[in-house]
């Protein structure tokens, strides 16, 4: 079954279902204060794309069920622009008709324990397609409710186009 065909199977833009990521570690903090933890944690890297891991954990009164999800994040990629997660106005196609970058939610998991030690967890899985540039990148996030200002990290848009060719799909 192929990705690309639109009435069966995934749309040819999303995480293909039949193969197997490379993984690009980043091991890179956005956020590390007291209470507050916001960290990317690696990246799996498909043909098509690739899905950056968000980890994110906070304690004591920080800790509220839907503290990550009032956050913004946007990837940056020099002349391959910005893509900027809940954006749902952006341009899909450049003016020379190429592939802008996207970059959509595609999987969050939380958890809050209510105890003395109160404690929210959680991973946000972000789908960043087509795949960047090889050149430096940057992944920021923004939110009055965990940081003053906009926290940011490196991406290596070379070691995620190079990790793309090592992605193998299940099937030979």
């Amino acid at each position: 079954m192929e990705n690309s065909e639109p009435d069966i199977g995934r749309p040819s833009w999303m995480p293909p279902a039949d193969a197997l990521a490379a993984v690009v570690p980043a091991g890179q903090f956005l956020i590390r204060a007291e209470r507050v933890v916001v960290a990317l944690s690696h990246v799996s890297v498909y043909p098509n794309g690739c899905m950056l891991e968000v980890r994110a954990s906070a304690r004591g009164h920080d800790a509220a069920a839907d503290v990550f999800e009032r956050i913004v994040v946007a990837v940056l990629f020099g002349a391959a622009g910005t893509a900027v997660m809940w954006d749902k106005t952006a341009p899909r196609r450049r003016l020379d008709g190429t592939l802008a970058l996207v970059l959509e939610q595609y999987s969050l998991q939380g958890s809050v324990t209510a105890q003395d030690d109160r404690r929210a967890d959680c991973a946000l899985g972000m789908w960043l397609y087509p795949l960047p540039p090889p050149e430096r990148g940057t992944l920021s996030i923004v939110s009055p409710n965990l940081a003053a200002g906009p926290a940011s990290c490196r991406l290596d848009g070379r070691a995620i186009v190079a990790a793309a060719a090592r992605a193998q799909p299940y099937w030979r």
